[in-house]
């Protein structure tokens, strides 16, 4: 069977992976209301950032292009919905860039960390404002995470079958469609039961106090930049 590659975690050695995992987070969800809130002239280089970080962390190109289509093919339609809207080339293309920029970042992060040590880090931080509580919502989240490669390569490998059936979408592509989809969405109920049971078979507390990533310079430092930013950004327009 065939393995996607994208949302998927890579084992690597590079400075990405070696960042905790909650300033990662915290550094896409900044880079995301920075992009998605910028001027059309600036969208541009800030796509550069995500892009430049991929290039440094060796991100295999030609796997998560042919995996991203569909996102590339969301981020053209937005780009021509913003020019029959009204928008110049300039704003359509921001829309469109920022969008792919902000799936890139996704990709990133899913890229460099495995989802229990975002599960973990992220339950620690939560937990100092809401108890116990915040490790269960964690938990949802490692969940969510571990349950996307299991969906993507599940739909792949039911792809795969239908065209080794000698399917073909242009002879009847609505019913062959019909088929699919709920080949696939019976296989993902199937995939989510049996992770949930192996977690539930091996005694999981999702309420469980588990120990996190450590915190360094360097995180400290992706963590100051990821508040500042946006609150910059922010208050920007005020101080002209």
């Amino acid at each position: 069977m065939a393995e996607a590659v994208i949302f998927h975690y890579r084992d690597a050695d590079n400075l990405l992976t070696r960042l905790n995992p909650n300033a990662k987070l915290l550094a896409l969800l900044s880079y995301s209301i920075v992009v998605s809130s910028a001027p059309s002239a600036v969208v541009l280089p800030l796509a550069l950032l995500p892009l430049l970080t991929a290039l440094a962390v060796h991100l295999p190109w030609r796997g998560y292009l042919r995996e991203s289509l569909f996102f590339i093919v969301i981020a053209v339609a937005m780009g021509m919905t913003a020019i029959l809207s009204g928008d110049d080339g300039l704003e359509a293309a921001a829309s469109s860039v920022s969008f792919l920029s902000m799936v890139l970042s996704s990709i990133l992060l899913t890229d460099s960390t495995m989802p229990d040590e975002l599960s973990r880090s992220l339950g620690a931080a939560l937990s100092h404002v809401i108890g116990r509580l915040g490790y269960s919502l964690a938990s949802a989240l490692e969940i969510t995470l571990s349950m996307i490669p299991l969906i993507i390569d599940g739909s792949i490998s039911m792809y795969e079958s239908y065209r080794a059936r000698g399917a073909s979408f242009s002879s009847h592509p609505l019913r062959l469609l019909c088929q699919l989809s709920v080949s696939m969405l019976s296989s993902i109920l199937d995939k989510a039961e049996m992770y949930i049971d192996a977690l539930y078979s091996r005694g999981y507390d999702a309420s469980k106090r588990r120990a996190s990533a450590p915190y360094r310079m360097r995180d400290w430092l992706v963590i100051a930049i990821s508040i500042a930013v946006p609150i910059m950004a922010l208050i920007h327009p005020y101080l002209r």
